[in-house]
């Protein structure tokens, strides 16, 4: 591990009421870019076929003029982050970001809200259990049965030493 973490979150802004609500959508921590950035993606697909569901879709079919084009002045927060998801090329620039340390975002925007996508290396904190329980070096094996030492690990059954009916007899 190279001693860092990444947190990663997605959420979700817009107008409800009159009011600017923000909810998130998710978070997840990882241990490398990589798989922050595959985290992201499957987000960002989520809420792309959540919003609206791809076109070319097997298990649409057609029910008429339902989905309807909108002008090219209208930014398209579904072919925002599906572009965003399909370029090799800024998938290779927000990897190398995360590697060297920087934060990592993208937005996208249109007449309902805005969806942002997060994801911020942070310094792992040390591994403290080992310390709170005062164990240094190797750690001792603890017995496993709950109440102590009560059972014997290679136990034979307790019984008299074999006497013979017959030997009290002569």
């Amino acid at each position: 591990m190279n001693g860092r973490v990444y947190v990663s979150t997605v959420v979700a802004e817009g107008p409800v009421n009159g009011t600017v609500v923000r909810v998130v959508l998710g978070a997840r921590r990882t241990y490398t870019p990589e798989g922050a950035l595959q985290w992201l993606r499957g987000q960002a697909y989520r809420i792309a076929d959540g919003l609206e569901p791809d076109p070319y879709a097997g298990w649409i079919t057609y029910s008429g003029p339902v989905l309807v084009p909108v002008g090219a002045q209208v930014a398209h927060v579904p072919s925002v982050l599906r572009a965003w998801c399909d370029d090799d090329g800024q998938q290779d620039v927000a990897r190398r970001r995360l590697v060297c340390g920087d934060r990592l975002t993208v937005s996208a925007v249109d007449g309902s809200g805005r969806y942002t996508l997060t994801a911020v290396p942070t310094t792992a904190p040390p591994d403290l259990s080992a310390v709170a329980c005062g164990v240094r070096g190797r750690r001792r094996r603890r017995w496993w049965w709950p109440f102590g030492r009560t059972r014997r690990r290679h136990a034979r059954p307790r019984t008299a030493p074999h006497v013979s009916h017959m030997e009290g007899l002569a």
